[in-house]
């Protein structure tokens, strides 16, 4: 009987987190990042420099005279026939820093399902809800049933993992295999070397380490969790596992070696020290963002709700520590706490050596919040049933705030590009021109939800083929009005603007969240 209450337990919330993400899954458009996924997924190179470019692999090339919004659409969209998966990769090589694997897993499934805001997202909450079962296998390993239900509640309703669960980047993924790594290095400690075992070990940590470099915090977790409790696993053969990883992913080392430090379009936005950031403050958010509901900026908690989580979870843990203080940091729950470690402070440790910013992006720590959903459940269920459901529940309550206005935002990081496109749409004319400030990806991005007869041209600064005034001359000839789009420029300045508001009339300008839409006329004359 208790059995199969706990059964219809986890049904339910299976249930719960799919309506969820779901949800929020179709609900905002889609933004740069995930614009970029689909072009890599689709073969599209965005970020090379304009002269290696080769338009006939499908690169990205800034036109130079106005051209239809589905001349940048097709960035995004599969070509017939469709890329090769080499293709694929010689997009990634070009234009990112991360590995292949999560685009080549998506060409597979866009082939299949298409190319739509929803099914770019469908791919990330697959993994998301496919990695529920392993929380609870992990979770019910170390700790038993109570655990495994507390923590699936915690990964299920918390606001950071529905968030990254609905984006249409390779988080979700990378959740999942932290935990399928997670789960078998427990079961290699129990069971002991045993072939199937190994092999499913290094697939996973090569899978691993080619969905996201970060990976790599988690991934250091399991081996020092294993060499310093091996049980059954005897040390050698984890240094086996660890070369046979090693081989697997040599490959591609070395392609991307050669390229990693190559010119690429948001090529060293990392450097750039955010407003108001403190190194110390950063790394403390990365461990508090799960425990708060935080989502530094991208949704907005009530301070009250934070404070009334941390305490909750501060509770839990005196309470645990004064029931079972032996127990905090034996068995598995040493590989947790490992994992949370090593999950949040590698950002700040990748920021001490190159003198970058990674600890102010909240995604960066994504590879350890499935340790803190664990560790948070495990503390709670072991401070007795009445008193961790009670906790659980405040939890929950606290939580809720963050997740209202998770889904009460209108949209993603502040760019609602769909509903902007809508509103150019609604008043452009033939003989307009849609000018598009941004990064390609961004270009792309407003192409594909753009309707309308009017012609559109990028204009993508650090890309260094336009000249003021010559390009707008060109561009602008014959064109009864401009709408100067910006969005997402990564820094780039917009001289094109400058020169705009000086030798031409601002007819309405409206700042759509954080795009900016400049309607611009002749001074003199009916056109330009």
């Amino acid at each position: 009987m208790k059995i199969l209450r706990e059964g219809w337990g986890f049904f339910l919330l299976f249930i719960v987190a799919t309506v969820l993400q779901f949800a929020l899954a179709r609900q905002h458009s889609l933004w740069a990042d995930e614009f970029f996924s689909l072009a890599m997924a689709t073969g599209h190179s965005l970020e090379h420099r304009a002269a290696d470019a080769q338009p006939h692999l499908g690169d990205f090339v800034e036109s130079q005279v106005p051209v239809p919004a589905a001349e940048f659409r097709r960035y995004l969209q599969h070509e017939s026939p469709p890329a090769s998966p080499v293709r694929v990769i010689r997009a990634v090589l070009l234009s990112d820093t991360s590995p292949p694997l999560y685009y080549l897993l998506l060409e597979g499934w866009t082939l299949i399902f298409g190319t739509t805001d929803l099914a770019l997202r469908l791919f990330s909450v697959s993994f998301s809800i496919a990695s529920l079962p392993l929380v609870a296998a992990v979770a019910r390993r170390i700790a038993g049933p109570r655990a495994a239900l507390a923590s699936c509640v915690l990964f299920a309703l918390s606001p950071l993992v529905i968030y990254y669960s609905t984006e249409g980047r390779m988080y979700s993924l990378l959740v999942f295999l932290t935990l399928g790594t997670a789960l078998v290095s427990l079961l290699l400690q129990e069971r002991g070397p045993r072939v199937g075992i190994c092999l499913l070990w290094v697939v996973l940590s090569a899978a691993g380490f080619l969905t996201h470099y970060f990976f790599v915090f988690p991934w250091l977790a399991n081996a020092v969790f294993l060499f310093l409790q091996p049980g059954k696993f005897q040390r050698r053969w984890l240094l086996l596992c660890g070369v046979a990883t090693g081989l697997i992913i040599l490959p591609w080392i070395w392609m991307a070696a050669g390229t990693f430090n190559s010119w690429k379009v948001t090529q060293g936005w990392l450097n750039w020290e955010p407003m108001g950031f403190d190194r110390t403050r950063g790394l403390v958010a990365q461990f508090t963002q799960f425990f708060l509901s935080e989502g530094d900026g991208l949704w907005r908690t009530p301070r009250w709700s934070k404070i009334f989580a941390l305490v909750l979870f501060a509770l839990a843990t005196a309470l645990a520590a004064g029931r079972v203080p032996q127990q905090l940091f034996s068995g598995g729950r040493l590989l947790l706490w490992l994992w949370l470690i090593a999950g949040c402070a590698g950002p700040t440790a990748i920021d001490l050596l190159q003198h970058t910013y990674t600890a102010a992006v909240p995604r960066y720590a994504l590879g350890g919040v499935p340790a803190a959903c664990l560790l948070g459940g495990i503390l709670l269920s072991s401070v007795g049933p009445n008193r961790g459901g009670i906790l659980l529940c405040l939890v929950v309550v606290a939580w809720l705030p963050g997740l209202y206005n998770l889904y009460r935002q209108k949209s993603r990081i502040g760019e609602p590009v769909r509903e902007m496109a809508q509103a150019i749409s609604a008043t452009a004319n033939p003989s307009d021109l849609v000018l598009i400030h941004s990064i390609p990806s961004g270009v792309v991005g407003v192409a594909r939800y753009v309707r309308t007869s009017a012609a559109l041209a990028s204009w993508v600064g650090q890309l260094g083929t336009r000249r003021v005034p010559e390009s707008l001359q060109t561009l602008a000839h014959g064109r009864t009005r401009i709408l100067l789009v910006k969005v997402h420029e990564v820094g780039a300045p917009a001289p094109e603007e400058h020169w705009l508001r000086a030798n031409a009339v601002v007819v309405n300008e409206k700042h759509i969240q954080a795009i900016d839409v400049i309607d611009f006329a002749p001074k003199t004359t009916s056109t330009f």
